[in-house]
């Protein structure tokens, strides 16, 4: 599929007026904000249809229904992506693909239309919603994966991709650290679920695909699935909620969070540590996110394992990275340790309205040089 001329244009106006304030502040008080803003949501509240041109056979009904989770990296490795989904024992033929961290246009993933490639080679139905618009390369191993190149779009969002046609899809908007990331992390935007129908014939449901943040608090994290949960309130059709949920415990953005981080990761019994990282939905440090989803009428532990999603690495983390001298000495020491230790359960499927299933976690294909840093997850629902 050709790539819209008149979407680039203004992807790349935007990012150049959009690079030219160093605040939020400076940017909603220029006196060209009110058109700015205007063409900002104009291009981040519209949904991408995909329709493949060789769409793969899809059963009337399909009972359960499988569904993939995965947070794809923005698919910098794409072509590995690409051949697990089509070829991996676990993930290929599925029915469902709920995708985090999807690109259209951004160098660190070759400039690619993440989710039209996919769609295409896979032969699947797909809506993707924009995120946000970067204005840089990105961060961590981005500028290395960008090797020099520019952003064409440089749009940043989620996909649900469906064997069967997908109908009726909107985004939900959710509270997001705008500050922050436009000053930080110099991307304009907001986290958003995208809500899509799903068209089976005969029992059509809901697919969510859902990417929370991760800078701020548990409670920040809570307040966006609120808003979500009240969102899918009066849907009376399955619904299929996954994502990218973020739910490492930690309480970041308070004056006291990178010591606290860096103590629990260093100092905490083994045990303690797994447990906490691994059942965020369990115990003292538990993410109140999940109640939130329990009063929505959600599940997610028929439809998971609770095996980890995402290794930490020494170099992505502000909790050792501001250790003082000694400390920080000791923390690169021993970082194959603190990394083993750093295994989290960071990506959920979770259900209502569905009969029960079962879920697991694909191992072997996250990792640095591989086809992702976020392993996928699996689900069968049954309903």
């Amino acid at each position: 599929m050709l790539r819209t001329p008149s979407l680039l244009t203004e992807c790349r106006a935007l990012q150049s007026a959009l690079s030219a304030h160093p605040t939020l502040d400076a940017l909603e008080s220029a006196a060209d904000w009110p058109a700015l803003r205007g063409r900002l949501e104009a291009l981040l509240g519209a949904v991408r249809r995909i329709e493949p041109a060789r769409p793969v056979a899809a059963s009337a009904t399909a009972d359960p229904v499988r569904v993939v989770q995965w947070n794809i990296e923005h698919g910098n490795w794409c072509e590995q992506v690409e051949l697990a989904l089509r070829e991996h024992t676990a993930l290929a033929g599925a029915d469902v693909l709920t995708l985090d961290e999807v690109d259209l246009g951004c160098a660190r993933a070759g400039n690619r239309d993440v989710a039209t490639d996919l769609a295409q080679a896979l032969g699947l139905h797909s809506a993707w919603a924009p995120l946000f618009l970067e204005t840089t390369a990105g961060r961590d191993d981005d500028a290395h994966m960008a090797a020099g190149r520019g952003n064409e779009e440089g749009l940043f969002g989620v996909a649900v991709m469906s064997r069967w046609p997908i109908g009726e899809a909107r985004i939900v908007e959710l509270p997001s650290p705008r500050t922050l990331q436009f000053e930080r992390e110099r991307m304009y935007g907001r986290h958003a679920a995208l809500v899509a129908e799903v068209l089976r014939p005969g029992a059509p449901f809901v697919a969510v695909a859902a990417h929370l943040e991760v800078h701020r608090t548990r409670a920040h994290r809570t307040a966006q699935v609120r808003t979500l949960v009240d969102a899918l309130a009066h849907e009376k059709r399955p619904i299929v909620l996954a994502g990218d949920f973020n739910t490492h415990t930690f309480d970041r953005g308070l004056w006291h969070s990178a010591l606290h981080g860096a103590s629990a990761l260093l100092l905490a019994p083994g045990p303690l540590l797994r447990r906490r990282l691994l059942r965020p939905d369990r115990g003292p440090a538990r993410e109140g996110l999940f109640d939130e989803l329990r009063r929505g009428g959600f599940e997610w532990e028929p439809f998971g394992d609770c095996a980890p999603t995402l290794q930490l690495r020494y170099d992505r983390l502000p909790e050792l990275q501001v250790l003082p001298g000694a400390l920080h000495g000791l923390a690169e020491r021993t970082v194959g340790w603190a990394v083993s230790r750093g295994a989290l359960r960071l990506d959920w499927i979770c259900g209502r309205g569905w009969r029960g299933g079962s879920g697991h976690t694909v191992r072997s294909l996250d990792g640095p040089g591989r086809a992702s840093d976020h392993a996928p997850i699996v689900a069968e629902l049954y309903g």
